[in-house]
């Protein structure tokens, strides 16, 4: 996990969601361990943040077994805080709300894991519970505020990506036109400005979806790595892009 030393809940309750009642939980494979397996064999990888540090053990690993990396869209965060001797100081709901963009940032480090295909990425949309406590000896962005667990209080829906079209959606433009990474911000920014907030708890399309400059070149980046986008100039300052065909 990212954000611990350890285990969190959520990564130890999505592996036994994904296993199921007859999978197992932390397989060897190999010189390897994977989350878990279900019952008809397929190899599970939980992943909150980066998909970079798993770059060379799924390629490595896919040779011979196809692997599932499920990556979670937080759409509610619910942050409690307690005490040092874990007493319940406040809680509120954070007005940040995960993106189906985000799996951008994910595959940044990693965008051949998409070309692999015995490698699916899945997307599950859902709500946390992010525990912390007030005991001094976190980040000092946090005020000393620590990271102690977070815990999944339930899922809205999962977006499997299994082929690298199907990635094509996140481009809203047609394979004439040309466009630059600030022309894609601004499309989908102005596409969300003309709809209310999001209405379905799991995946809507994703110019409807909340998209901030910097996932925007990440995004551009990722696609134009596996293809799926061609430079083919400037304007101005701007590389121009269009779909490949």
């Amino acid at each position: 996990m990212s954000d611990f030393n350890r285990e969190s809940t959520l990564h130890a309750q999505l592996k036994q969601l994904y296993a199921g009642p007859s999978g197992q939980v932390e397989i060897p494979i190999g010189s390897f361990i994977c989350d878990c397996r279900t019952s008809y064999g397929e190899l599970i990888e939980i992943q909150t943040g980066s998909f970079g540090p798993l770059k060379s053990k799924l390629h490595l690993i896919a040779q011979n077994h196809q692997i599932r990396i499920v990556h979670p869209i937080v759409r509610n965060r619910y942050i409690e805080t307690y005490s040092a001797d874990n007493v319940l100081l406040r809680n509120r709901r954070s007005p940040k709300k995960g993106s189906i963009w985000d799996v951008f940032k994910a595959l940044i480090y990693a965008p051949e894991l998409v070309l692999n295909r015995n490698i699916i990425v899945e997307l599950v949309a859902l709500d946390i519970v992010d525990k912390r406590l007030d005991d001094g000896k976190g980040s000092w962005r946090r005020k000393g505020i620590s990271l102690e667990d977070k815990k999944m209080l339930s899922i809205h829906g999962t977006l499997p990506l299994q082929y690298p079209e199907e990635y094509r959606a996140f481009v809203p433009f047609s394979i004439d036109e040309t466009f630059t990474i600030r022309d894609l911000y601004t499309y989908c920014k102005e596409v969300k400005l003309k709809q209310e907030t999001i209405t379905e708890p799991a995946f809507s399309r994703p110019e409807l979806e909340p998209l901030d400059y910097g996932t925007a070149q990440k995004s551009v980046y990722v696609l134009h790595r596996i293809g799926l986008l061609e430079r083919i100039g400037k304007r101005g300052n701007f590389y121009l892009y269009r779909k490949s065909i």
